[in-house]
């Protein structure tokens, strides 16, 4: 398998969560099913959300699957270390659930992968009524995120840092792998951003 798609998911209210997460978090499972590279399989952590484990369990692609842990803290790495753990793929690609995908997100991943353990690109947001490409640098702290790479499953890495951050310091864990390289073309679309769009 090529890909190991990793959701973690709680529909639980929280301060600054996006809006009508229900509806988001399948419209992100959708974009998955939709893509045009098919090779992949989605692990949607539900972190302590029963709600999140009833939606997911209404796909019937057995390439779909949930699984329910306990409530881990804010911004825990818990949901996304787990995710990892039960890959097959030969890569992690993310996806948080409110946002989504073009389809052919994962194409562009897959032709830009090669040889290289990881890779990072740009991911796109709502501005002003029009879709903006958002620059991603991946060694300054705000300018990257969970939205921005994919990088081989054996790469001895894990989520530890709890916080808001915790998706900066993760990304730089990364960086002790020389062999990787930003692509063009991917799409992810940032559906929520604090103080930003939340559609």
């Amino acid at each position: 398998m090529r890909f190991s798609v990793v959701m973690a998911s709680t529909l639980i209210p929280y301060a600054g969560a996006a809006s009508r997460r229900n509806e988001k978090i399948v419209r992100a499972i959708d974009s998955v099913i939709a893509q045009t590279f098919t090779d992949w399989e989605l692990l949607v952590i539900a972190d302590g959300c029963q709600k999140t484990v009833e939606i997911v369990s209404k796909y019937d692609d057995p390439r779909v699957r949930v699984t329910l842990i306990p409530k881990c803290p804010m911004w825990d790495g818990g949901p996304r270390n787990t995710g990892i753990e039960l890959a097959k793929g030969d890569f992690i690609v993310y996806i948080d659930n409110d946002d989504y995908w073009g389809e052919q997100h994962l194409e562009a991943i897959d032709a830009g992968l090669k040889d290289y353990d990881w890779v990072y690109y740009n991911d796109w947001i709502y501005s002003n009524g029009d879709w903006i490409q958002r620059h991603c640098d991946i060694k300054r702290l705000g300018m990257n995120g969970t939205s921005n790479i994919c990088h081989r499953r054996t790469l001895k890495v894990r989520w530890g840092f709890r916080g808001y951050a915790h998706d900066h310091h993760f990304n730089q864990s990364l960086l002790k792998y020389p062999n990787y390289v930003k692509i063009e073309a991917a799409q992810y679309f940032c559906m929520h951003l604090p103080g930003g769009c939340d559609i």
